[in-house]
């Protein structure tokens, strides 16, 4: 009875722990491309005046760090989903979910390092600023990176959670449906090259897995 009544409560602070992540990453997510918008098709004059500004290099930093976090915080949520399935028949399922989650985490760190790359250089490392042509090169390899590999990644994790949770009922069978929604949206979005504006379903399916995932561990 002791060791059932420790193994439950165990359970339950390893769901709320994920439900935590899964808010956290969130919010995370949110601000790495909230807290940066480096101007999209400007001139030379004008892309060159908006990073000759202290506070959008700064910003650039920041943004890096709030990429790490979600990166982090993501896996924390793959394993526990892992952990929540071991006893389903959904091994191979489970396995691809976990193998597009880490790497979804990877590409948003080398993503994190994108972001930062250019306020690093001058913040830290005291380097002048980059030419025209880095500065372009740089954000336009972070979009790329973001809008097609990560979110593609993302979008296959959640439809694999998603199948899975539908399918075993790990979890309450609406957070399902929503990610399924989320991520045909997202994954044809990637395909277009424009994932990047489908963040906002990241968001949207992560909240939605928290409040799941919380209800469980309470029930």
């Amino acid at each position: 009875m002791t060791t059932t009544a420790a193994a439950t409560r165990t359970r339950t602070s390893a769901a709320k722990v994920a439900s935590a992540a899964s808010i956290l990453f969130a919010l995370a997510l949110f601000w790495t491309v909230a807290s940066i918008d480096v101007p999209h098709r400007a001139d030379d004059t004008k892309l060159l005046a908006w990073w000759q500004q202290s506070s959008n290099q700064v910003s650039g930093i920041v943004s890096q760090f709030c990429a790490i976090a979600a990166a982090l915080l993501f896996v924390v949520i793959i394993n526990y989903f892992r952990l929540l399935t071991a006893t389903t028949a959904a091994v191979q399922w489970t396995a691809f979910a976990r193998s597009m989650g880490l790497i979804f985490s990877t590409t948003l760190l080398v993503s994190a390092a994108l972001r930062g790359v250019i306020g690093h250089m001058v913040k830290v490392d005291g380097e002048p600023l980059p030419g025209l042509d880095v500065l372009r090169y740089s954000t336009a390899l972070n979009y790329n990176l973001i809008g097609s590999i990560t979110m593609t990644a993302l979008g296959l994790t959640i439809l694999a959670v998603s199948v899975v949770v539908v399918r075993t009922l790990v979890l309450a069978r609406w957070v399902g449906y929503v990610g399924l929604g989320c991520a045909a949206v997202i994954l044809v979005a990637s395909a277009a090259m424009i994932g990047q504006y489908t963040i906002s379903l990241a968001l949207l399916w992560s909240l939605c897995l928290s409040i799941a995932i919380w209800r469980e561990a309470a029930r």
